[in-house]
């Protein structure tokens, strides 16, 4: 029954152990909470604060719930991703939708082998979601899991839309809807990849996830991943679920069983800082024609921030050697294979094909 939780949770503002957080989401999935007591655990845990093992048992009974991705263990080892938490209200186009696209069209360039499953939903506390800009450039969005993994195979991306593949979680989203604000799910839809990549690129909407999702990475077994939180300027009270060139950015790599923080600036890996509002977005096809010129060759801040953010992903695919103590010239090198990407006309051949 949720009664007991809910008193440690609201009352005592107790953290759960992992295993009691994996027994308490199964409750959420099942529906046994009422949308007043789901409202009220869900305030309760934002007011509080996640931990990293509350997190890692949230994620267990999500995944376990999930509708798998028939993908074989060699092509789920190829797996990266770059879904964030949304929520940071900052406007911004789809950075980390195009940063995705731009990595999967690298393998023609780079010879890797990664391939993208790129996981997320439309647009839930903001104005474009990576479903609707996606969709607005005629990409499917709604695959079965079998059609997944042929996008997969054929493309090296598909598109895996959060609420088809996670058919429990109907028993929360009305609540979170109803409420328009940022929830604990927040946090979790990028971790419970129904794919189950161990690779990605994670934007946090707040600084103080960045430690928190890094450690519940680790608990959960991510190969290789990056965490991240940037500024919007140098007196900017708000930040990006994206790695920033308007200001630096709150990084955590998190490679097998260790942790390594820092900070980085655009210059430090040869980009310009812009301010945040040459960056703006809008509707889903005002965003979808932005990714379209930049994929079409647009100079400027729209086209680095892209780089900057592709070029995560693929150090944490092993498209870039990694090396902790050379970050910045790996980002270097990763930046000039995203923009040796785009020059070649590489994202916009996936963009048609994966229209077609």
């Amino acid at each position: 029954m949720p009664q007991p939780y809910l008193k440690r949770i609201l009352e005592d503002r107790a953290s759960l152990t992992r295993e009691e957080a994996r027994e308490l989401m199964q409750q959420v999935l099942a529906g046994h909470f009422t949308d007043l007591e789901l409202a009220a655990l869900l305030g309760a845990i934002t007011a509080r604060g996640e931990s990293p093992g509350e997190l890692a048992g949230f994620v267990d009974a999500m995944r376990a719930a999930a509708t798998p991705v028939p993908l074989n263990k060699q092509e789920r080892s190829l797996l990266v991703d770059t879904c964030g938490t949304g929520g940071d209200s900052s406007g911004t186009f789809n950075i980390s939708t195009a940063a995705a696209l731009v990595a999967a069209a690298a393998e023609n360039i780079a010879g890797a082998q990664h391939l993208v499953a790129k996981h997320g939903n439309r647009a839930v506390t903001s104005e474009c979601g990576s479903a609707d800009v996606l969709e607005a450039l005629g990409i499917p969005v709604s695959l079965s899991p079998a059609d997944a993994a042929d996008a997969i195979r054929s493309h090296r991306f598909a598109f895996l839309h959060a609420p088809a593949l996670h058919p429990a979680m109907k028993a929360v989203m009305p609540v979170r809807r109803a409420l328009g604000v940022r929830t604990v799910f927040n946090v979790l839809g990028p971790l419970t990849n129904p794919a189950a990549a161990r690779a990605q690129v994670m934007g946090v909407y707040a600084a103080h996830l960045v430690p928190i999702v890094a450690e519940a990475m680790r608990l959960l077994g991510v190969r290789h991943a990056f965490v991240v939180h940037g500024s919007t300027g140098p007196q900017a009270t708000k930040g990006l679920d994206e790695i920033s060139i308007s200001g630096p950015t709150q990084l955590a790599e998190v490679y097998g069983d260790a942790i390594t923080f820092d900070t980085l600036t655009p210059e430090q890996v040869g980009l310009r800082t812009a301010p945040i509002e040459a960056l703006r977005g809008g509707d889903a096809a005002a965003n979808a024609a932005i990714l379209r010129a930049i994929f079409a060759g647009e100079t400027g801040p729209r086209r680095d921030v892209v780089l900057l953010n592709a070029a995560a992903v693929l150090i944490t695919a092993g498209a870039i050697p990694a090396s902790p103590n050379l970050r910045y010239e790996v980002f270097r090198a990763a930046i000039d294979l995203a923009a040796r990407t785009i020059d070649s006309g590489a994202v916009t051949e996936l963009v048609a094909a994966l229209s077609s």
